[in-house]
């Protein structure tokens, strides 16, 4: 097919689907979007509550708990521990499909009354970790999000393999660092940026392969440098003391005196490495990956952000984890060895053919689920032959089809789109939509339907 230009639903802006794009949609067979791919981020992301907490207590055990769910909600919230147990099972909750009532207006009502996870998180996995959110294989860490595989860490967001490390961002495979953005393979590494295979160095940027620098800016391979000036390990060691700020008044005047002079500096295009055929900003180890942001060893993607290591392929419009994964399209909070996944939130580990659905985990073949674990053939939370799922699923779409959920703004949600924002359980300004685009203001959220 040839390329098209489309009028966003949502923006009314003009957006380009291209031959490629096609391609892709039929593989998967979803029809083209709607909305452009700014608007289609910005959704999925209003459904993303990563770091607004509240106390509350778990609705089975009567634990104390920390939930990323504001009391007000009309939500069954179990702590992690409740709600990854055997005690109770997902298809207690199922219903049978009304075809007189929008189908997205039935998944809600689910959601609504299967119990959820407090703070998402895979429960086994993690040791004395308990106030951590989007996470998995920690031990001893504390108030870190979207991270997994770390040890005694806390106050980050996309931390990975890294241990003893605090006040991070974008931190892999270190150790012992301390106020960070984007640094990979560090050891001793404070108040830095975009620095890689560097120890003890520190208030420095776009460093690669350093080690005891201060100050520095675009080394290579460099050892005992302060201000990108060589020294001598004594004069360097003797000096240091000069600069090391023992105070948190003078940390903070070193921390402005060195952003003053990263401008006069030369910057890379973008934070990237090691990829073949990419577009975006901190791209990594990516081939023929375009318009994404924030990932790392995915291949043949298109418009994916917040994506941790381990191999996502073939997928577009994929928000956060993605390690594993295969053909997975408008959905968020996906990955582990899944397949085959259509707009659905937290779709973790050992999951394929999955579409419209909400926190399932080693499912097949299940459409319009909530809370389902191990099941196959299930609709709307009911168990079905496979005959029988099949044909209902059919049924549903030409329902979606032909009469479509309408939102506040008039939006038609056929069968291709991703759950309306109105539906979200979080304000606009709880969630990561709020982080990346932040210029919104309230009035325009609660006319958008983000309120």
């Amino acid at each position: 097919m040839t390329q098209e230009t489309k009028t966003c639903q949502n923006c009314k802006n003009q957006f380009t689907v291209e031959p490629e794009d096609f391609d892709f949609y039929r593989k998967i067979e979803v029809p083209s979007p709607t909305w452009c791919p700014e608007c289609r981020l910005i959704r999925r992301l209003a459904w993303r509550n990563e770091r607004a907490l509240y106390r509350g207590k778990c609705q089975r055990c009567g634990k104390a708990t920390i939930s990323i769910f504001s009391p007000d909600k009309d939500l069954t919230v179990y702590c992690r521990g409740c709600w990854w147990s055997d005690e109770w099972d997902g298809l207690e909750y199922g219903i049978n499909f009304d075809p007189q009532e929008p189908f997205l207006s039935q998944v809600e009502g689910l959601f609504h009354k299967v119990p959820t996870m407090a703070l998402h998180g895979l429960h086994t996995t993690l040791v004395n970790s308990e106030y951590t959110n989007m996470v998995g294989y920690l031990k001893n860490c504390y108030f870190i999000t979207h991270s997994d595989y770390d040890e005694n860490c806390a106050y980050g967001s996309y931390i990975h393999h890294s241990k003893d490390s605090v006040d991070n961002l974008m931190l892999d495979q270190s150790e012992l660092c301390y106020e960070t953005v984007n640094c990979r393979n560090c050891y001793q590494t404070f108040f830095s940026l975009d620095c890689e295979d560097c120890q003890n160095v520190y208030f420095s940027k776009s460093c690669n392969g350093c080690s005891n620098c201060f100050g520095c800016v675009n080394l290579r391979n460099k050892s005992y440098h302060i201000f990108n000036r060589p020294y001598s390990k004594s004069e360097y060691e003797k000096k240091l003391q000069d600069y090391i700020p023992h105070t948190f008044q003078k940390q903070q005047e070193m921390i402005e005196m060195i952003h003053s002079k990263w401008p006069y500096y030369p910057t890379k295009y973008a934070h990237e490495r090691h990829n073949t055929n990419v577009t975006g900003d901190y791209i990594f180890n990516c081939k023929n990956t375009y318009d994404s942001f924030i990932i790392t060893d995915a291949e043949n993607c298109r418009y994916c952000a917040l994506i941790v290591p381990s191999g996502l392929k073939d997928s577009y419009d994929l928000t956060h984890y993605g390690p594993l994964s295969e053909l997975v399209y408008e959905s968020f909070q996906v990955g582990d060895h899944v397949s085959r996944i259509k707009f659905s939130w937290w779709a973790v580990t050992n999951n394929e053919d999955v579409e419209y659905s909400m926190f399932v985990t080693g499912c097949r073949n299940v459409f319009g689920c909530v809370g389902l674990k191990k099941r196959e053939y299930c609709i709307l939370n009911k168990q079905y032959s496979k005959e029988e799922f099949e044909k209902l699923r059919a049924q549903i779409i030409e329902q979606m089809n032909t009469k479509p959920y309408r939102d506040q703004q008039n939006h038609e949600y056929r069968y291709g789109e991703f759950f309306p924002t109105e539906m979200s359980p979080f304000a606009y300004n709880e969630t990561t939509a709020q982080e990346l685009f932040p210029t919104m203001t309230k009035e325009e959220a609660i006319e958008k339907g983000y309120s």
